[in-house]
Protein backbone atom coordinates (compact mmCIF):
# COMPACT_ATOMS: atom_id res chain seq x y z
CA UNK A 1 0.00 0.00 0.00
CA UNK A 2 1.37 3.39 -0.93
CA UNK A 3 2.33 6.30 1.32
CA UNK A 4 -0.38 9.00 1.53
CA UNK A 5 2.23 11.62 2.33
CA UNK A 6 3.59 11.12 -1.18
CA UNK A 7 0.07 11.54 -2.52
CA UNK A 8 -0.10 7.88 -3.72
CA UNK A 9 -3.49 6.18 -4.05
CA UNK A 10 -4.46 3.83 -1.23
CA UNK A 11 -6.16 0.96 -3.01
CA UNK A 12 -4.94 -2.15 -4.79
CA UNK A 13 -6.82 -4.45 -7.15
CA UNK A 14 -7.04 -8.23 -6.83
CA UNK A 15 -3.74 -8.65 -8.70
CA UNK A 16 -1.91 -6.27 -6.40
CA UNK A 17 -1.77 -3.50 -9.00
CA UNK A 18 -2.86 0.05 -8.12
CA UNK A 19 -6.49 0.90 -8.76
CA UNK A 20 -6.68 4.01 -10.99
CA UNK A 21 -10.26 4.98 -9.89
CA UNK A 22 -10.68 6.82 -13.21
CA UNK A 23 -7.57 8.87 -12.43
CA UNK A 24 -6.25 10.39 -15.65
CA UNK A 25 -2.67 10.09 -16.80
CA UNK A 26 -2.61 13.91 -17.04
CA UNK A 27 -3.57 16.40 -14.35
CA UNK A 28 -6.93 17.89 -15.35
CA UNK A 29 -5.91 21.20 -13.72
CA UNK A 30 -2.40 21.97 -14.94
CA UNK A 31 -2.18 19.38 -17.76
CA UNK A 32 1.13 17.91 -16.69
CA UNK A 33 1.71 14.11 -16.89
CA UNK A 34 0.62 11.83 -14.05
CA UNK A 35 2.15 8.46 -15.07
CA UNK A 36 1.91 6.93 -11.59
CA UNK A 37 -1.80 7.76 -11.30
CA UNK A 38 -1.28 9.69 -8.09
CA UNK A 39 -4.36 10.96 -6.30
CA UNK A 40 -2.85 14.47 -6.21
CA UNK A 41 -0.82 16.11 -8.94
CA UNK A 42 2.87 16.21 -8.08
CA UNK A 43 3.15 19.70 -9.59
CA UNK A 44 0.06 21.69 -8.58
CA UNK A 45 -1.34 19.38 -5.83
CA UNK A 46 -4.82 19.39 -7.40
CA UNK A 47 -7.03 16.38 -6.72
CA UNK A 48 -6.99 14.32 -9.88
CA UNK A 49 -10.16 12.15 -9.57
CA UNK A 50 -12.93 14.13 -11.35
CA UNK A 51 -15.33 13.90 -8.43
CA UNK A 52 -12.80 15.27 -5.95
CA UNK A 53 -11.22 18.16 -7.82
CA UNK A 54 -12.00 21.69 -8.83
CA UNK A 55 -10.09 22.65 -11.93
CA UNK A 56 -8.10 25.83 -12.26
CA UNK A 57 -10.30 26.71 -15.19
CA UNK A 58 -13.45 26.37 -13.06
CA UNK A 59 -11.91 28.46 -10.31
CA UNK A 60 -10.96 31.18 -12.80
CA UNK A 61 -14.49 31.18 -14.24
CA UNK A 62 -16.00 31.46 -10.75
CA UNK A 63 -13.66 34.34 -9.94
CA UNK A 64 -14.65 36.18 -13.12
CA UNK A 65 -18.37 35.68 -12.38
CA UNK A 66 -17.97 36.96 -8.82
CA UNK A 67 -15.97 39.96 -10.04
CA UNK A 68 -18.63 40.88 -12.59
CA UNK A 69 -21.35 40.51 -9.93
CA UNK A 70 -19.39 42.84 -7.63
CA UNK A 71 -19.08 45.43 -10.39
CA UNK A 72 -22.82 45.27 -11.07
CA UNK A 73 -23.61 45.64 -7.35
CA UNK A 74 -21.25 48.61 -7.06
CA UNK A 75 -22.79 50.32 -10.09
CA UNK A 76 -26.29 49.87 -8.68
CA UNK A 77 -25.29 51.17 -5.25
CA UNK A 78 -23.64 54.25 -6.78
CA UNK A 79 -26.65 55.02 -8.95
CA UNK A 80 -29.10 54.88 -6.06
CA UNK A 81 -29.66 58.08 -4.08
CA UNK A 82 -28.70 57.97 -0.38
CA UNK A 83 -31.62 57.49 1.98
CA UNK A 84 -31.50 60.86 3.73
CA UNK A 85 -34.08 61.69 6.40
CA UNK A 86 -35.26 65.27 6.74
CA UNK A 87 -34.36 66.82 10.10
CA UNK A 88 -37.98 67.85 10.60
CA UNK A 89 -39.03 64.19 10.36
CA UNK A 90 -36.74 63.01 13.17
CA UNK A 91 -38.88 62.32 16.25
CA UNK A 92 -39.11 60.22 19.40
CA UNK A 93 -40.60 57.22 17.54
CA UNK A 94 -37.16 56.85 15.93
CA UNK A 95 -35.25 56.96 19.23
CA UNK A 96 -31.95 55.00 19.09
CA UNK A 97 -32.25 54.63 15.30
CA UNK A 98 -29.24 55.07 13.04
CA UNK A 99 -30.16 57.85 10.60
CA UNK A 100 -28.50 59.70 7.74
CA UNK A 101 -29.00 63.42 7.15
CA UNK A 102 -27.91 65.96 4.58
CA UNK A 103 -27.59 69.19 6.51
CA UNK A 104 -26.11 72.65 6.62
CA UNK A 105 -23.83 73.58 9.53
CA UNK A 106 -25.21 76.69 11.23
CA UNK A 107 -22.88 76.86 14.21
CA UNK A 108 -19.94 74.99 15.74
CA UNK A 109 -18.94 74.91 19.40
CA UNK A 110 -16.52 72.93 21.53
CA UNK A 111 -16.58 72.36 25.27
CA UNK A 112 -15.31 69.96 27.91
CA UNK A 113 -17.02 68.00 30.64
CA UNK A 114 -17.00 69.19 34.24
CA UNK A 115 -13.69 67.42 34.85
CA UNK A 116 -12.12 69.29 31.88
CA UNK A 117 -10.97 66.02 30.31
CA UNK A 118 -13.50 64.85 27.70
CA UNK A 119 -13.99 67.23 24.75
CA UNK A 120 -17.26 67.52 22.88
CA UNK A 121 -17.74 69.15 19.48
CA UNK A 122 -21.30 70.24 18.82
CA UNK A 123 -22.68 71.17 15.41
CA UNK A 124 -26.01 72.93 15.05
CA UNK A 125 -27.57 71.68 11.82
CA UNK A 126 -30.47 72.67 9.63
CA UNK A 127 -32.05 70.70 6.80
CA UNK A 128 -30.08 71.34 3.60
CA UNK A 129 -33.04 70.72 1.28
CA UNK A 130 -35.91 72.43 3.08
CA UNK A 131 -34.07 75.23 4.87
CA UNK A 132 -34.54 76.08 8.52
CA UNK A 133 -37.78 75.94 10.38
CA UNK A 134 -38.17 76.83 14.03
CA UNK A 135 -35.62 75.70 16.62
CA UNK A 136 -37.17 72.27 17.15
CA UNK A 137 -38.52 71.18 13.79
CA UNK A 138 -35.91 72.50 11.38
CA UNK A 139 -32.75 72.20 13.44
CA UNK A 140 -30.88 69.60 15.44
CA UNK A 141 -27.58 69.29 17.29
CA UNK A 142 -24.95 66.72 16.29
CA UNK A 143 -22.43 65.77 19.00
CA UNK A 144 -18.99 64.20 18.61
CA UNK A 145 -17.48 63.26 21.95
CA UNK A 146 -14.08 62.19 23.23
CA UNK A 147 -12.05 60.21 20.72
CA UNK A 148 -14.43 61.04 17.87
CA UNK A 149 -14.02 64.78 18.50
CA UNK A 150 -10.24 64.39 18.58
CA UNK A 151 -10.23 62.48 15.27
CA UNK A 152 -12.40 65.09 13.57
CA UNK A 153 -9.80 67.74 14.35
CA UNK A 154 -6.65 65.68 13.80
CA UNK A 155 -7.80 64.22 10.47
CA UNK A 156 -9.08 67.54 9.17
CA UNK A 157 -12.67 66.30 8.92
CA UNK A 158 -14.27 69.09 10.92
CA UNK A 159 -16.63 71.18 8.75
CA UNK A 160 -16.93 74.96 8.77
CA UNK A 161 -20.01 77.14 9.21
CA UNK A 162 -22.21 76.99 6.17
CA UNK A 163 -20.79 73.69 4.85
CA UNK A 164 -23.20 71.02 3.64
CA UNK A 165 -22.46 67.71 5.34
CA UNK A 166 -23.51 64.08 4.98
CA UNK A 167 -23.73 62.56 8.47
CA UNK A 168 -24.74 59.10 9.69
CA UNK A 169 -25.45 59.13 13.43
CA UNK A 170 -27.57 57.68 16.21
CA UNK A 171 -30.70 59.62 17.11
CA UNK A 172 -31.58 60.22 20.75
CA UNK A 173 -35.06 61.69 20.91
CA UNK A 174 -37.75 62.14 23.52
CA UNK A 175 -40.45 64.59 24.39
CA UNK A 176 -38.99 68.02 23.73
CA UNK A 177 -35.44 67.02 22.81
CA UNK A 178 -33.51 65.55 19.87
CA UNK A 179 -29.77 64.96 19.50
CA UNK A 180 -27.60 63.11 17.01
CA UNK A 181 -24.52 61.27 18.28
CA UNK A 182 -21.65 60.60 15.88
CA UNK A 183 -20.09 57.14 16.35
CA UNK A 184 -16.92 57.59 14.27
CA UNK A 185 -15.28 60.55 12.56
CA UNK A 186 -15.51 58.86 9.14
CA UNK A 187 -19.33 58.97 9.26
CA UNK A 188 -19.25 62.74 8.71
CA UNK A 189 -18.35 64.02 5.25
CA UNK A 190 -18.35 67.55 3.83
CA UNK A 191 -20.12 67.39 0.45
CA UNK A 192 -20.15 71.11 -0.34
CA UNK A 193 -17.84 73.79 1.03
CA UNK A 194 -19.36 77.10 2.01
CA UNK A 195 -18.37 80.57 0.93
CA UNK A 196 -19.98 82.01 4.05
CA UNK A 197 -16.83 82.00 6.17
CA UNK A 198 -15.77 85.46 5.10
CA UNK A 199 -16.08 87.86 8.01
CA UNK A 200 -18.13 91.03 7.41
CA UNK A 201 -17.36 94.22 9.29
CA UNK A 202 -20.49 95.75 10.82
CA UNK A 203 -21.83 97.88 13.62
CA UNK A 204 -24.86 97.19 15.78
CA UNK A 205 -26.98 99.89 14.13
CA UNK A 206 -26.45 98.31 10.69
CA UNK A 207 -27.17 94.82 12.04
CA UNK A 208 -30.52 95.86 13.47
CA UNK A 209 -31.60 98.11 10.59
CA UNK A 210 -30.92 95.54 7.86
CA UNK A 211 -30.62 92.18 9.63
CA UNK A 212 -31.34 90.09 6.52
CA UNK A 213 -28.10 91.36 4.97
CA UNK A 214 -26.13 89.74 7.79
CA UNK A 215 -28.34 86.76 8.70
CA UNK A 216 -26.36 83.56 9.41
CA UNK A 217 -23.10 85.25 8.43
CA UNK A 218 -19.91 85.76 10.39
CA UNK A 219 -19.60 89.38 11.44
CA UNK A 220 -17.03 91.50 13.26
CA UNK A 221 -17.86 94.47 15.44
CA UNK A 222 -14.68 96.44 15.93
CA UNK A 223 -15.89 98.23 19.05
CA UNK A 224 -18.97 97.83 21.27
CA UNK A 225 -19.73 98.62 24.89
CA UNK A 226 -21.23 96.27 27.46
CA UNK A 227 -24.55 97.69 28.67
CA UNK A 228 -25.73 94.74 30.78
CA UNK A 229 -25.15 91.10 31.69
CA UNK A 230 -27.91 88.48 31.56
CA UNK A 231 -27.15 85.24 33.30
CA UNK A 232 -24.00 83.20 32.83
CA UNK A 233 -23.77 83.09 29.01
CA UNK A 234 -25.14 86.44 27.81
CA UNK A 235 -23.99 90.03 27.65
CA UNK A 236 -25.81 92.90 25.97
CA UNK A 237 -23.74 95.34 23.89
CA UNK A 238 -24.32 98.60 22.03
CA UNK A 239 -22.34 100.79 19.62
CA UNK A 240 -19.88 103.11 21.35
CA UNK A 241 -20.06 105.95 18.82
CA UNK A 242 -23.84 106.35 18.60
CA UNK A 243 -25.33 109.29 20.47
CA UNK A 244 -28.66 108.70 22.15
CA UNK A 245 -31.35 110.97 23.48
CA UNK A 246 -30.85 111.52 27.22
CA UNK A 247 -32.91 108.99 29.15
CA UNK A 248 -33.33 106.68 26.16
CA UNK A 249 -31.68 103.30 25.75
CA UNK A 250 -29.23 102.78 22.86
CA UNK A 251 -29.92 100.08 20.27
CA UNK A 252 -28.30 96.91 21.53
CA UNK A 253 -27.82 93.27 20.63
CA UNK A 254 -27.33 90.09 22.66
CA UNK A 255 -23.99 88.26 22.57
CA UNK A 256 -24.53 84.58 23.41
CA UNK A 257 -21.92 82.00 24.40
CA UNK A 258 -19.69 84.11 26.64
CA UNK A 259 -18.61 83.71 30.23
CA UNK A 260 -20.35 86.85 31.49
CA UNK A 261 -18.32 86.86 34.72
CA UNK A 262 -15.28 87.96 32.70
CA UNK A 263 -16.86 91.24 31.63
CA UNK A 264 -18.35 94.30 33.29
CA UNK A 265 -20.71 97.07 32.29
CA UNK A 266 -19.02 99.93 30.46
CA UNK A 267 -16.25 97.70 29.13
CA UNK A 268 -15.37 97.99 25.45
CA UNK A 269 -15.12 94.83 23.35
CA UNK A 270 -14.28 93.66 19.85
CA UNK A 271 -16.63 90.85 18.83
CA UNK A 272 -16.42 88.11 16.19
CA UNK A 273 -19.39 85.77 15.83
CA UNK A 274 -22.36 84.50 13.87
CA UNK A 275 -25.36 86.81 13.50
CA UNK A 276 -28.56 84.76 13.89
CA UNK A 277 -32.20 85.17 14.82
CA UNK A 278 -33.19 83.39 18.03
CA UNK A 279 -36.73 82.40 17.19
CA UNK A 280 -37.85 81.26 20.64
CA UNK A 281 -36.80 84.57 22.16
CA UNK A 282 -37.83 86.62 19.12
CA UNK A 283 -34.61 88.63 18.86
CA UNK A 284 -31.33 88.83 16.96
CA UNK A 285 -28.11 87.77 18.63
CA UNK A 286 -24.42 87.23 17.96
CA UNK A 287 -23.29 83.70 18.76
CA UNK A 288 -19.65 83.42 19.72
CA UNK A 289 -17.29 80.62 20.64
CA UNK A 290 -14.76 81.76 23.24
CA UNK A 291 -12.49 78.85 22.26
CA UNK A 292 -11.68 81.01 19.21
CA UNK A 293 -8.96 83.48 20.17
CA UNK A 294 -10.54 86.43 18.35
CA UNK A 295 -14.14 85.78 19.47
CA UNK A 296 -14.05 88.44 22.22
CA UNK A 297 -11.21 90.91 22.70
CA UNK A 298 -11.30 93.33 25.64
CA UNK A 299 -10.29 96.82 24.48
CA UNK A 300 -10.08 98.65 27.83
Amino acid sequence: MSDQNNFEIDTMNMDGAPETLNIADKCPSCGRPNPEFKKRCAYCCALTPPRERISVRSMNLSTIILFIAALVYFAISVSLSPNYIAIGDLNETMNFSHVRVLAKVRYISEFKDKYQKRSTIQLELEDASKGSGDDYEGRIKLKAEGEVARELKEKGLLPARGDIIDASATLFAGKGYRTLSLGTAELLKVVDKSNENKTIDADIKSLLEKPDNFKNKKIKIKEAIVVSKRGKLIVEVADTAVETIPGSKPASVIVFGVDSTRYKEGQKLSINGLFVFYERGGYWEIKVNEEETDAIIILN
